[in-house]
């Protein structure tokens, strides 16, 4: 494949300096118009879930501004107290200090890392989940690895498989809550 380069003067009196067009590099390009609602176009050049909080609701109030999905939270969103939004992933948490006894309720009765955990290692979690040890919680994936069929790639902020990530994965169209539009 071709490049076009453009040749632009700087006022300074310098010599041109090459500019590559994202669309000839192979790159998607979408304006407001190419995505299919909801989706949005990104600067980027994607169509994709959410660039702001406005167009994310329900479940999944918060975008994550790395991914560009709507998630169940993110920073201060999302998260109703005691709960805060856990720092490496996307769903509220209850902190501990692991100081002192049991912080923790119910069946999840460890403090791991100042967050109250569910699991330390598979043998913790029911049949065919993963203990997600980063973050002490059962999950159905880890990886794209754990996943298959009609829904190949693991969303590892959620821990589920999905048919898509992010709009690249889809033939056509873009990624919506993992699943092409």
């Amino acid at each position: 494949m071709t490049l076009r380069v453009l040749g632009l003067l700087v006022w300074c009196g310098c010599e041109s300096i090459p500019v590559v067009f994202p669309g000839d590099a192979g790159a998607r390009m979408c304006s407001p118009s190419t995505c299919t609602s909801p989706l949005v176009c990104e600067v980027g050049g994607d169509c994709v879930e959410c660039t702001t909080n406005a167009h994310c609701s329900g479940a999944t109030p918060a975008c994550d501004p790395a991914s560009k999905r709507c998630v169940p939270c993110y920073g201060t969103v999302g998260c109703t107290a005691p709960y805060v939004c856990s720092p490496s992933a996307a769903f509220c948490v209850l902190p501990c200090t692991g100081v002192g006894g049991n912080e923790c309720p119910g069946f999840i009765d460890m403090c791991r890392s100042n967050v109250c955990s569910s699991c330390n290692d598979g043998d913790q979690c029911a049949t065919g989940m993963l203990c997600d040890n980063r973050l002490g919680r059962c999950v159905a994936c880890l990886s794209d690895a754990n996943c298959s069929g009609a829904t190949p790639k693991c969303q590892q902020t959620t821990g589920v498989c999905e048919a898509c990530i992010r709009s690249a994965d889809c033939a056509s169209g873009g990624c919506f809550r993992g699943t092409c539009r």
